[in-house]
């Protein structure tokens, strides 16, 4: 009995889901970005040289090393992973032994994605934009 009211307490206790107050395009296109990002893609929006943007590598690799210094300045890394990290890649380690390392520094295996949203989020909405634009044109034109 003792499960079934733990059960039944647990269920009208829940809550509902979070509201997303997001756009579906905007969140499908950082979403896409986000990933293609993380793998190495430059990612760029607009046509015309006075609505260009991009997020490129060298961004991504730089809030990557701005977050992980932090967590060290922070006194977050206890094992000397910067330091391990460096010998074992040096040495040809293991790749495992090296992505476990990354993870302990960046503090998760999900901060390397939601890096790359933070990134990407301020410029969705004029991506999008941007690109309805020019799916209009091509299809006045006839491409």
């Amino acid at each position: 009995m003792n499960t079934l009211r733990k059960a039944q307490f647990e269920f009208d206790n829940r809550m509902p889901p979070p509201v997303n107050d997001e756009d579906p395009e905007e969140a499908e296109w950082i979403e896409t970005n986000a990933v293609h990002l993380m793998v190495g893609y430059r990612i760029e929006w607009g046509y015309n040289k006075d609505n260009r943007g991009e997020v490129t590598q060298a961004d991504y690799y730089r809030a990557l090393q701005d977050h992980a210094n932090q967590r060290q300045k922070d006194g977050e890394d206890k094992v000397d992973a910067f330091g391990q990290l460096l010998a074992i890649a040096s040495n040809f380690g293991s790749g495992g032994q090296m992505y476990d390392l990354a993870v302990y520094l960046l503090g998760s295996k999900a901060i390397r994605k939601e890096i790359a949203v933070s990134l990407l989020k301020p410029h969705a909405a004029r991506a999008i934009a941007l690109q309805k634009d020019q799916d209009d044109l091509e299809r006045m034109v006839g491409f």
